[in-house]
């Protein structure tokens, strides 16, 4: 996750300059969600079988590939990948609501329980809101009026810094454990 915080530095950066930092969203996004379905095999080993994270990770990496060359240019919001960054993401998060329910995932997980409960909680805390929020960002920035705009993306940044601090909570009780 430290690479992902460089890469909303470098976001916030060129914000203060007032350059477009919608390119970085376009690296952003399938990094994140690589890293993320990573999780989401360690934690589901024996109930998910592991070609289905590679097939998500291979073909989530081409359509965002796709999408930027041909649907949402590079300097635009990458709006269509988010979509389905967020969609994805949330059935993982369910699945393993589910899936923690039954005492062998609790077994196999030992001491490890909580932290994923805090990972899996801050990943869902954060998809759900921002699914509509990726589902309509280019009419969000391009026909709302810029202060609602603003006030919007601002409530997108408090689930984001909710998601972090999740998994900031769960590294620390992992190290703790």
């Amino acid at each position: 996750m430290i690479l992902t915080g460089v890469l909303q530095a470098a976001s916030l950066l060129l914000w203060f300059f007032h350059v477009n930092n919608l390119p970085i969203l376009h690296v952003l996004v399938p990094l994140r969600f690589v890293l993320l379905v990573f999780m989401y095999k360690s934690i589901l080993t024996g109930y998910v079988r592991s070609w289905v994270f590679e097939a998500l990770i291979i073909g989530f990496c081409i359509f965002s590939v796709v999408n930027t060359l041909f649907f949402d240019p590079w300097n635009t919001f990458n709006s269509n990948a988010m979509t389905l960054e967020s969609i994805i993401l949330i059935i993982l998060s369910l699945s393993t609501y589910v899936f923690l329910m039954d005492k062998r995932m609790t077994e196999h997980l030992k001491n490890y329980l909580r932290p994923v409960e805090l990972m899996n909680s801050g990943v869902f805390i954060y998809y759900a809101p921002s699914l509509l929020l990726t589902y309509f960002g280019k009419y969000i920035i391009q026909v709302v009026n810029p202060e609602l705009s603003r006030y919007t993306w601002i409530i997108h940044g408090i689930f984001s810094v909710i998601m972090y601090y999740f998994f900031w909570r769960a590294l620390w009780k992992r190290s703790s454990t």
